[in-house]
C-alpha cells in the first residue's frame, strides 16, 4: 500500500491526513515550519466563558492526534523539492532540515533561558504548535558559528540537544498528493493611512491573536497599559483595488467578532467600537453578534471604513477619522488601541512544486482544482483554494480524504 503525500501541516493538511489514517491509509506529511497547526498555532481560543466555535482548538487537537499515529510519517522543517508523475503515482524528493533537538525534549525551556545569543538561537515550537519540541537555528547558534558554546546541551535534563543532527534528502513514492499550503495574512502596513508601522498602538489582528494566545490579554505596545477604549477596523487589505486584494477574505468578520466578545469577557469595562463595511459571518447568523453588541452598553457597531488615523504624541492615543454612513458628516474618535482586521492571500499557490504537479492559479491567485487534476492524483485542499475558515477547511479536507480513498481504492 503506497502512502498519500500531504504538503502542508495547517488545518487542512492535518485534517486530511488524520481522515486518511482513520480510513486505513498511510500518510507522509511534509511541513516547512517547526510544528504542525499552521496559522491556528498563533491564534487564540475565543472561548474564555463558553466555546465560540472558532476552530482553533480543533486544528491543534488534530495535529496532536496525528503525531500518535504509527501510519503517519511527519517531516517538519522540510520541503518537497521535486515531484514527478510515475506509473503508480508520484516520485517525490524531500529536503528535511536538522532540528538539533530530539523528541526527548520535554519543553521545559531551560535551554532558552541560558542561551546567550541576543534574540536567542533556540526556540520553542511556534505558538500552540505540535509537537512541543524545541529547535535550534544554526545560523544564530554560537556552537556552530564559533564552536565554543554548549550551554543548552549542558543544562538539558534529558540530553535532547543533538549538535550532530544533519539534513536529510528523502525520496518517497506516493499514490496521490494533497496540496494544502494554506494562507498568509495581508501585511497591515500596506494600508499606511491607518497608521500601521508609524504608531505603536495600531496593531494587526494577527498581532492581537498572538498576544492573546501567549499572554491572555492585550496591552498597549507603547506603555504596557491595558487598553480601555478599542477600535476594531474590518476589511484592511481586503476588497481593495489599490492595496491588498480585491476579494472579500470571508472569515475575517467571524474571527473579529469573536475577538470582540473575548475582549469583553476579559475586561467587561472595555469600550469597543467595531467598524465594518458589511458583516459576513459565514453560515453563522450575523444577527447573533448584532444582538450581543446591542445588549452591551460599551459596544458600538459603526458601518463605515475609517479614512485616516492620527496619533496624539502626548498620550499615544489614536484619533480615528471616519465619514458617517451617509457620507454627509465627518466624525473623529479617540482610542487607546486600534486593531486592524486583515484579510488573507493564498500561500504558494503558484510555486515550482505546484506547477510541477499541474496546479494552476485562478484569476484571484488561488490554487484551482479541476476534475482532470484530481484524476491525475493531485487534490488541492483548504484555504489555498479559496477564502474559508477553519471549520469549512476541516469539512472540505475530510471530503477530499473520502474522495481519495474512493478513487485510489486499496491504496
Amino acid at each position: 500500500m503506497m502512502p498519500i503525500l500531504v504538503i502542508g501541516g495547517g488545518p487542512a493538511g492535518v485534517t486530511a491526513a488524520k481522515s486518511l489514517v482513520d480510513k486505513g491509509g498511510e500518510v507522509v506529511l511534509v511541513e516547512k515550519t517547526d510544528s504542525l497547526g499552521g496559522r491556528a498555532r498563533e491564534w487564540t481560543c475565543k472561548g474564555l466563558v463558553e466555546c465560540r466555535n472558532c476552530g482553533v482548538c480543533y486544528a491543534i487537537d488534530r495535529a496532536a492526534e496525528l503525531l500518535t499515529q504509527p501510519s503517519v510519517e511527519v517531516l517538519l522543517l522540510s520541503n518537497v523539492t521535486f515531484a514527478q508523475k510515475s506509473e503508480e503515482g508520484f516520485s517525490v524528493k524531500i529536503k528535511s532540515s536538522p532540528r538539533y533537538v530530539t523528541d526527548d525534549c520535554i519543553g521545559c525551556g531551560k535551554c532558552v533561558a541560558v542561551c546567550p545569543v541576543d534574540g536567542k538561537a533556540v526556540f520553542p515550537p511556534t505558538g500552540s504548535g505540535q509537537p512541543r519540541v524545541h529547535w535550534i537555528d544554526r545560523d544564530k547558534c554560537l556552537h556552530f558559528k564559533k564552536g565554543k558554546c554548549s550551554a543548552c546541551a549542558e543544562i538539558c535534563p534529558t540530553g535532547a540537544v543533538d549538535y550532530e543532527d544533519r539534513a536529510r534528502n528523502i525520496t518517497r513514492n506516493v499514490a496521490a498528493v494533497v496540496y494544502a499550503t494554506g494562507i498568509e495574512p495581508i501585511e497591515a502596513c500596506e494600508m499606511n493611512r491607518l497608521g500601521c508601522g508609524r504608531y505603536p498602538n495600531v496593531i494587526s489582528s494577527v498581532d492581537a491573536e498572538k498576544t492573546l494566545n501567549e499572554k491572555g490579554r492585550l496591552a498597549r505596545p507603547s506603555d504596557g497599559k491595558a487598553p480601555k477604549k478599542i477600535a476594531i477596523i474590518q476589511c484592511v487589505g481586503s476588497r481593495s483595488v489599490k492595496v491588498g486584494v480585491e476579494y472579500c477574505s470571508k472569515f475575517c468578520c467571524k474571527y473579529a467578532t469573536k475577538i470582540s466578545q473575548l475582549l469583553l469577557d476579559i475586561d467587561p469595562e472595555v469600550n469597543l467600537d467595531f467598524y465594518f463595511m458589511d458583516l459576513r459571518t459565514l453560515y453563522e447568523p450575523q444577527d447573533e453578534f448584532k444582538v450581543w453588541a446591542k445588549a452591551k452598553k460599551t459596544v458600538k457597531l459603526i458601518r463605515s471604513m475609517p479614512a485616516v488615523i492620527f496619533d496624539r504624541p502626548d498620550t499615544g492615543n489614536l484619533l480615528v477619522r471616519v465619514a458617517s454612513e451617509t457620507d454627509l458628516e465627518i466624525h473623529e474618535s479617540e482610542y487607546d488601541l486600534v486593531i486592524l482586521s486583515v484579510g488573507m492571500r493564498p500561500h504558494d499557490a503558484t510555486g515550482d512544486i505546484a506547477k510541477s504537479l499541474g496546479i494552476n492559479a485562478d484569476q484571484m491567485g488561488f490554487a484551482a482544482t479541476t476534475s482532470d487534476l484530481e484524476k491525475s492524483g493531485v487534490y488541492v485542499c483548504g484555504a489555498v483554494t479559496q477564502p474559508m475558515d477553519i471549520e469549512e477547511t476541516a469539512v472540505r479536507a475530510m471530503a477530499i480524504a473520502s474522495k481519495i480513498k474512493t478513487r485510489e481504492g486499496g491504496t
